[in-house]
């Protein structure tokens, strides 16, 4: 899989500049990490929840509902304290440069039963990009899960023999696959464009333009004078 944080978010950022009034941001990039939580809360579990996390049943119970929770959270709170964070501090002038300090406009999002519908596919929309781009670079495909299938032959193929170590109660094997060599790749590629996306958004002014007055609030009163 492509690097939980930037990388998955680079489908994301794509859709949301494509159709900007159809989308919120917010739901798709927070729902292209979501898969990836696995990692936290396996560490509390004495069984994986990767399987569930990363397969078509699990965007519906897991990705969607808290994908939802989270950007009304990231908006009201998280998103606005970051931008405050970052506005005025030189330390944080790199953040800055990719919009961070933008954030400040999540604010004037309004939580009405349309924001409800398009969070709902935006997350749905969002996750699915994540398992479509974890499909080349596993070693075993969960998407269908509980059925669990083997990645094909030619994703397995050793490219260069390692070793296997020993992390904790980990045995990890170092040897270099067809499918992490495409998991790099992804990675790389999809970490750059997002960088390229985040400064793009950035300097046209973009989220601020999105969030000035409210689309759903704007729209609702176009239908009432109609």
């Amino acid at each position: 899989m492509p690097s939980s944080v930037l990388s998955h978010q680079a489908p994301a950022l794509l859709i949301k500049l494509k159709y900007p009034n159809r989308f919120d941001g917010t739901a798709l990039c927070i729902s292209t990490f979501i898969p990836d939580i696995d990692v936290i809360i396996d560490f509390f579990l004495p069984f994986s929840i990767r399987g569930i996390t990363h397969s078509l049943l699990g965007l519906i119970m897991w990705t969607i509902p808290l994908t939802i929770i989270l950007t009304i959270v990231f908006s009201r709170y998280i998103g606005p304290l970051s931008a405050k964070i970052v506005k005025n501090k030189k330390i944080f002038k790199p953040l800055r440069y990719f919009g961070i300090d933008e954030w400040i406009n999540l604010k004037n999002k309004r939580y009405n039963h349309r924001f409800f519908i398009v969070a709902f596919y935006s997350a749905l929309i969002g996750g699915l990009t994540h398992l479509l781009l974890d499909l080349p670079s596993h070693a075993v495909i969960y998407i269908f899960y509980p059925w669990i299938i083997q990645s094909p032959d030619f994703l397995l193929y050793t490219i260069k023999e390692g070793s296997t170590i020993y992390v904790g109660q980990s045995l990890i094997d170092t040897s270099l696959y067809v499918y992490r060599l495409i998991w790099l790749i992804e990675t790389i590629i999809t970490l750059f464009l997002s960088l390229y996306l985040l400064r793009y958004i950035k300097k046209y002014n973009l989220i601020r333009k999105w969030y000035k007055g409210n689309r759903f609030d704007k729209q609702k009163i176009i239908k009432l004078n109609n």
